[in-house]
């Protein structure tokens, strides 16, 4: 399997290519004097990278079926699946970086809330205000760059951790 990644030249590549394609100066006692000389229009200039993946038999071939069903040919299939992956992976290093820098009180707040619980029920059961609870789940919030609990419940299941939950359910 093989797929292609292609990326945007650089930009001290376009400048030189500017500075090739710039017209012809002539000199002159009070500076230069550019003449347009009429030049074919440039084609933009993408280069591409091609990897070979090796994968076993049967990857090949659920590949080759999904590419097929959709009517794609498998390396473009390989190249979105790995896209989704990576987004996906993006999303889960950060959602680890927001776990690991919760407050203990904010991850308590936050297994409460990603279980469903109300923010009274959380104040309950951690003996605190319902206005705390306000305040820790704005901060949990903020760090996961959401904007409600049912949000935080929602990436948190999406991302596969389940810490929340209690072995006895």
């Amino acid at each position: 399997m093989w797929f292609e990644r292609r990326s945007r030249s650089s930009r001290r590549e376009r400048n030189c290519e500017q500075q090739a394609s710039a017209p012809p100066r002539q000199g002159g006692v009070f500076g230069s004097i550019h003449q347009p000389i009429k030049q074919p229009p440039k084609k933009a200039a993408i280069s591409s990278h091609r990897w070979t993946v090796e994968v076993s038999a049967e990857l090949s071939t659920r590949l080759r079926r999904a590419a097929r069903a959709r009517a794609r040919p498998p390396e473009m299939l390989v190249n979105d699946i790995l896209e989704r992956g990576l987004e996906q992976e993006t999303l889960r290093v950060h959602a680890e970086h927001a776990l690991a820098s919760l407050t203990p009180r904010e991850q308590e707040v936050t297994w409460l809330a990603a279980r469903g619980q109300t923010n009274h029920q959380i104040a309950d059961a951690l003996v605190i205000s319902s206005e705390t609870v306000k305040s820790h789940i704005h901060n949990v919030l903020i760090k996961f760059g959401l904007r409600s609990k049912s949000d935080l419940r929602l990436l948190l299941l999406d991302l596969g951790i389940r810490w929340w939950q209690d072995d006895t359910t």
